[in-house]
């Protein structure tokens, strides 16, 4: 019988096939060369170190497999600024029809951007706050913690705060004031999915209300879901909030005390930047005295 290309393969003591392979490891291709004075010689390795290579390749395998590989998260930011009510008023330069967003407001976004607005008419001490697990799951929104965040110094005239999730996740932010002048929301700005600011009134809902991107509910009713207490979202919002752009504003009223602003944001699928404006005014003479321009005050 006629020899194949290369000579008949020769099977060494240890089962091993010289030149061929064994469990799928060649032992030749592990052979290096040494060289000595008479001759070159290979040196190769023990018979199992096949074996070794080859279980070692089936584990790390298998631990690609079992161990769970975290989802990369997309980061969300959410720009805010507080403005008395004339600061405000300055920039809505049309009509603002029924004020759910007919009217765009780019020159209060230039102003913000640019750091063309007096520092007098903007409004510090009122920070962002996210919700907590208790109240987040109460909006049917998942609890985050802030990656970020700047003062109204450091970005233009905006505080911003980012975060990290997935899309589709609902996010509540809380925005209160601080102090006791000033208290009472009149109107806002908010983002669209351009990036455009809109002009809204946060109108009080009805019993059968149209989904709206600003509304407004009794403070009481909105802190029931604190501490996971009552479904705010299913029992009050799902009809009445419209989240289609991303955004929404919903205020909590707070009779003579201070009202709460609740900013809602849906995670899209690409990283975002939201932005929200919110005007604040008056409510009644004791925020007038207590902001120094009311009776009694010694400001002029």
């Amino acid at each position: 019988m006629k020899a194949p290309p290369g000579g008949w393969p020769v099977t060494s003591s240890n089962g091993l096939r010289r030149g061929g392979r064994a469990g799928g490891c060649s032992r030749t291709s592990l052979c290096r060369p040494r060289a000595g004075r008479a001759r070159r010689r290979l040196v190769c390795p023990p018979w199992y170190s096949c074996v070794v290579s080859r279980v070692a390749s089936v584990v790390w395998l298998v631990a690609l497999v079992l161990v769970p590989v975290r989802a990369l998260a997309t980061e969300y930011t959410l720009e805010v600024t507080d403005l008395i009510d004339v600061g405000f008023h300055y920039f809505v330069r049309g009509p603002v029809g029924h004020g759910e967003g007919e009217l765009a407001l780019p020159e209060l976004a230039r102003a913000l951007d640019e750091r063309q607005m007096g520092r007098g008419v903007i409004l510090y001490d009122r920070d962002l706050y996210p919700a907590g697990e208790g109240l987040a799951r109460a909006y049917g929104a998942v609890a985050v913690r802030p990656t970020a965040y700047s003062s109204s110094e450091e970005k233009g005239l905006w505080k911003s705060v980012s975060w990290e999730g997935k899309p589709g996740d609902r996010v509540v932010w809380i925005v209160r004031p601080a102090t006791q002048h000033w208290r009472e929301v009149r109107e806002l700005a908010l983002s669209d999915r351009r990036g455009e600011l809109r002009y809204y009134i946060p109108y009080g809902v009805t019993l059968w209300p149209r989904p709206s991107r600003a509304v407004a509910f009794p403070l009481s009713t909105l802190r029931s879901g604190e501490g996971g207490g009552s479904p705010v979202w299913d029992k009050y919002l799902s009809r009445a909030v419209d989240l289609s752009d991303g955004l929404a504003a919903v205020i909590g009223t707070g009779g003579l005390n201070e009202d709460w602003v609740y900013l809602l944001v849906e995670d899209p699928p690409e990283a975002s930047t939201f932005r929200a404006v919110i005007g604040w005014t008056y409510r009644g003479s004791g925020d007038r005295i207590q902001a120094g321009t009311g009776r009694g005050s010694i400001l002029r």
